[in-house]
């Protein structure tokens, strides 16, 4: 209980009693009559001859949970509320948002990591062979350099990975935008003193000693549930994030386990709610679902406000030069379009994309009224995976089917690829040498092919024969890949970027009574075209040491069946399944936890307005049984509460003026209460 803050003006503050939330619970609170009171009131301290004190200054009590009832100070009967004196609105609230989540800044400033939401952090020194990654599951970190403590087993770390030659001493707070380098997640296993064990192998930087350094940021495994205190309503500032495959990766061997396994399966009831079909295979479902919280995010998100920033992602559709961009980072955006029903569960979406207009890349979909958003960019899906060992995304291939192989083949010595009655998908992995050498290999660990996969109805020929499969990739596809002149240590680029030494054709064919969408592609039944060499492999021209992105760009790959059958069964590697047991410090695709970005919305909330109306004529409440009064001397009396009953005489609410309100005989007052729900 407390009195009410004195306030400029006067206005009234109601609240329902314990009676009225009762009866508001079981459907049965009505507002049938009223009464004023005025037991807060001493008449009697206005009657001095000199400096009279102004009653109007009184504090009143602000309304309690439990009230005694009371009846009108001047003795009369309730006051009947009449049909006409109780209403009901509708009423919109609105609210903005600042940038909530791992990084601080934003997209004009430039984003640091937010070390405040980590748990610790570590520092990585290139220094001797014992330190420098080489492609083991193991990393020494510098020591006395944690934050709070050292990383335990069963916590993820983010290291942000730069190689030997982009050489720095120093650890400061990156502005992670301006520094295109390849952000790895690993769950560590083991903690021996200064050794990290993780769940999989590092890069292989060839143990030359250098004065490298990068950090590790160290995050709770479990995500938002226990990220934060315990609080009840402490804001987290974070949101979490959970991609969900409804099929395998694609290479999983037959011996391991199916997309079943993978970490936040337990959301896949939510794709089919969303109407997503099966040629969806993975979702990345953003939600703020935390335990110990408020509602900082009201009841909806704002149509057109919604921006989402990923500032680690190298993004392959980035407006710059093949092979020059600098800056990464991927901004989303629900501005462009209108809102679209989905009927499947009758709430409407807006797209999101990589920008603000309808021509900018389709991402995936705001439902605003569900406060969820969806990323249904496979490649982008893939970057934001834990497991990919890549932050870069790469551009879906062009296809077209053509009647002749290419030079110096003829139709003589070669035979197409696509026919009748099968459907083809296709795909690329990029491969890298395994250990860092300058002017060759950054030494990345192996990474999941191109997750944006193309399908393509075979066809015979004008003379019945199969149709030649040609490939290639779209204008400005490869910003961040860098070429042997771009990786010179010397050079602008240093250390930034990745690159590759060898892009490799992947194709799965299937007949077409067997299988036409995504949901049913055989994992096990992708080959990687041609044998070490041929058309279905490209590592550049023979002076390249590694591959120029711009002549990469200009290749076309034209895959006849004898590459098809000189290749072999694709496998994506041991290294991504090792390790897949969570329970036991593993890491498994499915178990990102929380949403590696900062969002940015407007937020609503839609209440409903009661106003009740109390009218007290000038010919009404100009006297009163309070022991204080005095008809023979008080002109005016105050009112200090106002109640409101039901038909069985219950308090329902209590409404309470900032200061007391002067009645008199010359005064016909008007009261309205009103509160939200």
């Amino acid at each position: 209980m407390s009195f009410l803050p004195k306030e400029p003006t006067t206005f009234i503050n109601i609240k329902l009693t314990d009676t009225g939330r009762r009866l508001l619970s079981l459907g049965r609170l009505t507002y049938d009559k009223a009464a004023l009171s005025d037991r807060e009131i001493n008449y009697g301290i206005d009657r001095q001859p000199i400096n009279g004190y102004d009653i109007q200054n009184n504090r009143v009590l602000a309304p309690a949970d439990d009230n005694p009832t009371f009846s009108n100070y001047d003795g009369t009967d309730y006051l009947t509320l009449g049909p006409s004196q109780v209403s009901s609105a509708k009423q919109i609230v609105t609210a903005y948002t600042n940038s909530v989540g791992m990084f601080t800044g934003d997209t004009k400033s430039g984003f640091a990591y937010d070390e405040s939401k980590t748990i610790t952090t570590v520092d990585f020194t290139y220094s001797n062979s014992n330190s420098i990654p080489s492609g083991t599951d193991e990393i020494t970190y510098d020591s006395g350099s944690e934050s709070n403590g050292a990383p335990e087993e069963g916590q993820l770390i983010h290291i942000p990975w730069t190689p030997i030659q982009n050489s720095s001493s120093t650890i400061s707070m990156p502005d992670v935008t301006t520094n295109a380098t390849n952000n790895y997640w690993y769950r560590i296993k083991e903690v021996n003193s200064e050794t990290i064990k993780l769940d999989r192998p590092t890069p292989n930087f060839g143990g030359v000693s250098t004065s490298q350094k990068v950090r590790g940021y160290v995050y709770p495994y479990n995500g938002i549930e226990t990220y934060y205190g315990s609080a009840y309503t402490v804001n987290n500032q974070v949101w979490n994030m959970n991609i969900v495959r409804t099929g395998d990766v694609i290479g999983t061997p037959v011996t391991e386990s199916g997309y079943t396994s993978y970490g936040s399966i337990e959301f896949n009831g939510f794709k089919t709610y969303i109407g997503l079909s099966s040629e969806t295979k993975s979702v990345g479902i953003i939600h703020y679902t935390n335990k110990y919280d408020g509602n900082p995010y009201a009841e909806q998100l704002v149509e057109k406000t919604v921006k989402i920033s990923f500032p680690t992602v190298m993004w392959h559709k980035t407006n710059a030069d093949v092979g020059k961009a600098s800056k990464m980072g991927i901004t989303l955006y629900d501005t462009a379009g209108s809102n679209i029903l989905d009927t499947s569960n009758n709430s409407t979406y807006r797209i999101l994309r990589d920008g603000t207009s309808t021509s900018n890349t389709e991402i995936g979909r705001v439902y605003h009224k569900l406060q969820v958003i969806v990323i249904t960019h496979p490649e982008l899906l893939t970057a934001l995976t834990y497991k990919s060992n890549r932050s870069y995304t790469l551009p879906k291939l062009n296809a077209t089917l053509g009647t002749v192989p290419k030079f110096p083949l003829n139709t003589s010595d070669a035979n197409g690829l696509c026919e009748s009655g099968k459907t083809y998908y296709v795909t690329y992995a990029v491969e890298s040498d395994e250990e860092y050498q300058d002017g060759v290999s950054f030494g990345y660990s192996k990474v999941i092919p191109c997750t944006d996969i193309i399908k393509v109805i075979g066809e015979n020929d004008g003379n019945n024969n199969p149709s030649y499969l040609n490939l290639n990739f779209p204008a400005s596809s490869f910003p961040f890949l860098r070429s042997s002149d771009d990786m010179d240590p010397n050079g602008s680029f240093s250390g930034t970027g990745w690159n590759a030494n060898k892009i490799q054709i992947l194709v799965n064919e299937v007949e077409n009574s067997s299988s036409l969408d995504f949901s049913t592609i055989p994992q096990n039944g992708w080959r990687a075209i041609s044998n070490n060499s041929g058309n279905g492999i490209y590592t550049g021209d023979t002076s390249d040491t590694t591959i120029n992105p711009l002549k990469l760009q200009a290749h076309q790959f034209t895959i006849s069946r004898e590459d098809f059958q000189s290749g072999s069964t694709y496998s994506i590697g041991d290294s991504f399944f090792e390790n897949n047991d969570t329970s036991n410090g593993g890491l498994n695709f499915g178990n990102e936890s929380f949403l590696y970005g900062n969002i940015e919305t407007g937020i609503m909330a839609t209440s409903f307005k009661t106003s009740i109306t109390i009218m007290a004529t000038n010919i009404t409440f100009n006297s009163s049984v309070n022991p204080t009064y005095n008809s023979n001397i008080d002109d005016d009396t105050y009112v200090t509460e106002i109640g409101v009953f039901n038909n069985n005489n219950d308090l329902v609410a209590v409404g309470k003026p900032t200061y007391p309100l002067k009645k008199s005989d010359g005064r016909y007052v008007a009261f309205r209460l009103e509160y939200d729900f």
